[in-house]
């Protein structure tokens, strides 16, 4: 039985040793490969790049995309002006909004705003295909362009401008929407009366604005198309039952405009008309300004006479300052809070010095607040060539309580001699713009008296008017320049007689 088992144990051995030089051997043979493939790998790899880095001209491959713009060859500037150029070309596609079926709005893709805010990030990614990744990788991408059978778009984002887009798609559809209606307080046989408000129809230019750019990013090919648009119900600002109790009549003022030119009466009424309807609650603020701007065509207004600089101009909106003044005095009488109010740089001729109230864009504004507990309304009436103003609400003030403005001069100053300023009138007109002013210092006095006993006396505001000579237009409009150059050259010597002999001796040339 030992001895048998020490045989067995000597042949185990010996297998073991066998399966040893075997493992060994395939391990060899094993890194043997392993070491070829890798040499064949670099090879190829070092082949591949060698050939790689030979044919790369650093241009875009040939049959790469960006959105609708093949950039193939392109340098990288090159790929982004081609990029813009073509953005630009789509903007001028019409894209047609639908209302309602037969009712559709129109306007190019330019004026809505249309851009991409992805063009730089989408060229560089066409600059870079082909051109990172394996070695592998960027030899069959150059393989594929070199045949012409590669084809690779990076789409870009298109977007639109929301304020500009906004602004058309309301314009243009006001045509087909009915407005809401606000109620309004209105004087019947009765008295005041209150009409009924009426809902209507807005443009949610926001989510039509989505739809817009689902359209252009969901496989748009660059054309035009239609969209749909997105119309809500809209209730009226004011309702009538915002205005039930406020019939009493808290402050009212009036001034006539009925001599003014087209222009000015036109922004006269314009602004009245932008004023009038406001209801303001209890601590609310209001900018006249804002209400009555912006003073364009489409709002309204047209060009007249404005104070600009201490002289007289034409401008967008001229004649708007008798509205803001027109509106202060009623907003004294009924003692609601004026927060801003400044006085034109000269008199004007409407009201009393210390009485008025400039508007000038974003520089000079009429704001008042509400300090009353309740709302209050606001009403304009144009009748036969007048301007009033209501402020209704309701009236908590004692009956017998009187209020009385008084304008003062304090320091009155007259001013001398012409002063000449050109026109667009032909050489010839010569006319007086505007009277002479003197340099006034004022303030308004607020004197409240209840059945005939003076209560208080208080100082509104403080005023002061810079002087302005007697000012003279004189035409310098020509069909030679020359002429219009010398008219412009006597004008600079603001001499009267020198002014004129020139206006003469070009009228005389001219009639030989």
């Amino acid at each position: 039985m030992t001895t048998k088992r020490k045989k067995r144990g000597k042949h185990l051995g010996k297998g073991r040793r066998h399966i040893r030089r075997e493992t060994i051997h395939n391990l060899l043979v094993l890194g043997f490969v392993l070491i070829c493939a890798a040499l064949l790998f670099f090879v190829s790899q070092g082949i591949l790049r060698s050939y790689v880095k030979k044919h790369d001209d650093g241009k875009i491959l040939s049959g790469i995309y960006v959105g609708n713009t093949d950039v193939s060859g392109m340098e990288r500037s090159q790929a982004v002006e081609a990029v813009k150029r073509e953005i630009a070309f789509c903007g001028s596609e019409t894209v047609a909004v639908e209302i309602e079926e037969g009712k559709r709005i129109e306007a190019s893709l330019q004026e809505l705003g249309f851009f991409s805010p992805t063009i730089e990030d989408a060229v560089q990614k066409a600059v870079d295909y082909g051109k990172t990744g394996s070695a592998a990788r960027r030899y069959k991408a150059m393989k594929k362009s070199e045949k012409k059978k590669l084809e690779q778009r990076f789409p870009l984002e298109y977007q639109v401008k929301p304020q500009e887009a906004s602004k058309v798609l309301t314009a243009r559809a006001q045509e087909f929407l009915r407005p809401p209606v606000d109620a309004a307080l209105v004087q019947g046989e009765g008295g005041v009366q209150v009409t009924e408000d009426k809902a209507g129809e807005v443009l949610n230019t926001e989510k039509t604005i989505e739809n817009l750019t689902r359209f252009l990013n969901n496989g748009w090919d660059g054309k035009g198309g239609t969209v749909e648009a997105v119309v809500e119900k809209q209730d009226a600002p004011v309702s009538a039952k915002d205005l039930q109790g406020l019939t009493d009549i808290l402050g009212s003022y009036t001034t006539y405009y009925g001599d003014s030119g087209d222009g000015r009466a036109q922004n006269v009424e314009t602004a009245a008309k932008h004023l009038g309807g406001i209801l303001l609650g209890p601590g609310e603020e209001q900018s006249a300004n804002e209400a009555m701007e912006p003073y364009t065509y489409e709002n309204g207004y047209a060009e007249a006479d404005s104070y600009e600089s201490n002289t007289v101009v034409q401008t967008m909106g001229g004649g708007i300052c008798q509205v803001s003044t027109t509106l202060y005095n009623a907003l004294l009488y009924a003692e609601l809070e004026i927060v801003e109010r400044y006085p034109h740089s000269m008199l004007v001729s409407y009201v009393e010095p210390s009485m008025d109230a400039a508007i000038a864009d974003d520089v000079l504004d009429l704001v008042f607040k509400n300090n009353l507990d309740s709302p209050v309304y606001i009403q304009s009436v144009l009748a036969d060539g007048s301007l009033t103003f209501n402020i209704y609400g309701k009236e908590t003030r004692s009956p017998g309580r009187t209020l009385t403005f008084y304008s003062e001069t304090t320091e009155s100053k007259e001013t001398e001699g012409k002063r000449f300023v050109a026109t667009e009138n032909y050489i010839g007109y010569y006319g007086i713009q505007s009277y002479s002013h003197p340099e006034i210092h004022a303030q308004l006095w607020k004197i409240v008296t209840e059945n005939g006993e003076e209560l208080s006396r208080d100082v509104v505001n403080y005023s002061q008017y810079v002087a302005a000579p007697e000012t003279y237009a004189v035409g310098v409009l020509s069909d030679d320049p020359s002429q219009t150059e010398r008219m412009n050259s006597a004008i600079l010597s603001q001499d009267e007689e020198v002014i004129l002999n020139t206006m003469q001796e070009i009228l005389a040339g001219a009639g030989q």
